[in-house]
């Protein structure tokens, strides 16, 4: 059933702006990282001027399922505000 809010605006936002955040807490939850650490992996992982070491197969790997994790809360979350 939709939510009935007349500012659906503001949910939709809402939603589209808790969803980074919710994967950054989940990854630094399963990899055992500090919010500086996932931003520092971020960073080097994207600077490859400085040879910076890439994500560990395992992390590769927990990445994607968080990502999955995070696209199913992502789609239940639009669905219960706007309906299928």
């Amino acid at each position: 059933m939709p939510n009935e809010n007349p500012n659906g605006l503001s949910d939709l936002h809402e939603i589209f702006t808790k969803t980074p955040v919710f994967f950054r807490e989940r990854m630094c939850e399963e990899c055992n990282w500090s919010t500086p650490t996932f931003y520092r992996k971020m960073r080097l992982v994207n600077d490859l001027t400085k040879g910076a070491a890439a994500l560990s197969n395992a992390e590769k790997t927990m990445m994607k399922k968080v990502a999955a994790e995070v696209k199913v809360w992502l789609q239940n979350s639009l669905v219960q505000l706007i309906g299928s």
